[in-house]
């Protein structure tokens, strides 16, 4: 039952990060704002999520779970990041043809 919990989390976590950053996207004119927006998200997130691991579980476990809580993280950070870059680059490709 832990794991699915954790990775529901992860992957609504992400979930939220890109989309929040894609909304913000079309606001900016760089990527980069939008993107620090999205992991700062993705942080107060995932630091909940790793409060309540350490409550839930016994303390070795639940250092082991901040710790792959941190993991995932720094994954879904690249994956945000590479994501919002191809979407910026898609964006200017469409407003030089214009």
């Amino acid at each position: 039952m832990q794991i699915s919990i954790y990775i529901l989390l992860l992957v609504v976590s992400a979930v939220v990060a890109i989309s929040w950053s894609w909304k913000r996207l079309l606001d900016f004119n760089s990527y980069k704002k939008p993107f620090l927006e999205g992991v700062a998200l993705q942080f107060v997130f995932l630091a909940f999520a790793s409060v309540w691991w350490l409550i839930t579980e016994d303390i070795s476990d639940g250092v082991m779970g901040v710790f792959y809580y941190f993991l995932a993280f720094l994954t879904i950070m690249v994956v945000h990041g590479f994501t919002l870059h191809y979407l910026f680059s898609k964006k200017k490709m469409k407003e030089r043809e214009e």
